[in-house]
């Protein structure tokens, strides 16, 4: 994905919100109320578990002392690089290429998503008092958190 400043799907967020957003489905394929809360569901536990590794690579970046030589009596030069080089690799360096960097991407496709999913189905909602009802009542009683967590 081309970093051009541009937010991820807001292109078709944006198309939805403007009600030019469509969808060919097939006649097996059925629009349902709990994908839409599930997806919701989903994605906010997914980018909750993102921040959690985002502070665990800044931990590992802000570590003082790593016991791989990097004590000035030890090995001067080669342990002080290889700490320098798993820094950056956690927080970031000029390359973009960092664990930090990299989830910061993934959690701002899983944003992208989530919001798209919200659009639609704030669409949905304001036109379609079945699947309101149903969305409303399938919202009030799912579990909370990412269906793939154990």
């Amino acid at each position: 994905m081309a970093d051009d400043g541009k937010r991820p799907f807001q292109s078709q967020i944006d198309a939805a919100r403007e009600g030019q957003l469509s969808m060919s489905f097939s006649d097996d394929i059925r629009v349902n109320a709990e994908e839409f809360v599930y997806m919701d569901r989903d994605c906010a536990a997914m980018k909750d578990r993102i921040r959690v590794y985002q502070g665990i690579a800044k931990g590992i970046a802000n570590r003082e002392l790593w016991g791989l030589g990097e004590d000035p009596a030890t090995w001067p030069r080669s342990g002080k690089v290889l700490v320098q080089r798993f820094r950056d690799k956690a927080m970031g360096d000029e390359s973009g290429n960092s664990v930090h960097a990299i989830l910061e991407r993934h959690y701002q496709i899983i944003d992208g998503i989530q919001e798209l999913h919200r659009v639609i189905a704030q669409r949905y909602l304001d036109t379609d008092s079945e699947f309101a009802s149903r969305y409303n009542e399938v919202m009030a009683s799912a579990p909370q958190g990412f269906q793939g967590q154990q």
